[in-house]
């Protein structure tokens, strides 16, 4: 049986078909690298490390403050390759430059991705957003 199909977010994330089938489980990840990326830090690395016997761990997301506006569809998440830096409080985030979720060489520059919820189709300079760290 497939116990999830089709996940609601953007190329990020759809495919990702998983079932177990006899004693074994398979993850259909997309074919994008960064939505590969994406959908394998949410959904396949609990699953592995979870039958590895690791202790369930929260996704590392934490909130900074965003450098520049940006500007997306709405209707899905959106997990976009971005550089945080500093501390805490002190966090700032910004997007790589990118040509979608094929650009393997933005994925190698980023070491986070912005979280944009599927209801914002602007998100301004300053405003604080959820970011998921690699």
């Amino acid at each position: 049986p497939i116990v999830f199909g089709r996940v609601p977010l953007s190329r990020a994330g759809a495919p990702a078909p998983h079932a177990p089938a006899r004693q074994k489980y398979f993850f259909g990840l997309p074919g994008n690298p960064i939505s590969t990326m994406v959908t394998f830090e949410l959904f396949a690395r609990p699953l592995i490390e979870a039958l590895a016997g690791a202790m369930p761990r929260k996704l590392a997301f934490v909130y900074s403050k965003l450098k520049s506006a940006i500007k997306t569809k709405t209707g899905l998440k959106r997990f976009l390759p971005a550089i945080i830096s500093g501390e805490f409080e002190q966090s700032d985030v910004e997007l790589v430059r990118w040509q979608g979720s094929g650009d393997v060489s933005a994925a190698a520059r980023a070491n986070c991705f912005v979280v944009v919820p599927p209801d914002r189709e602007r998100i301004e300079a300053g405003e604080w957003v959820p970011v998921l760290l690699r």
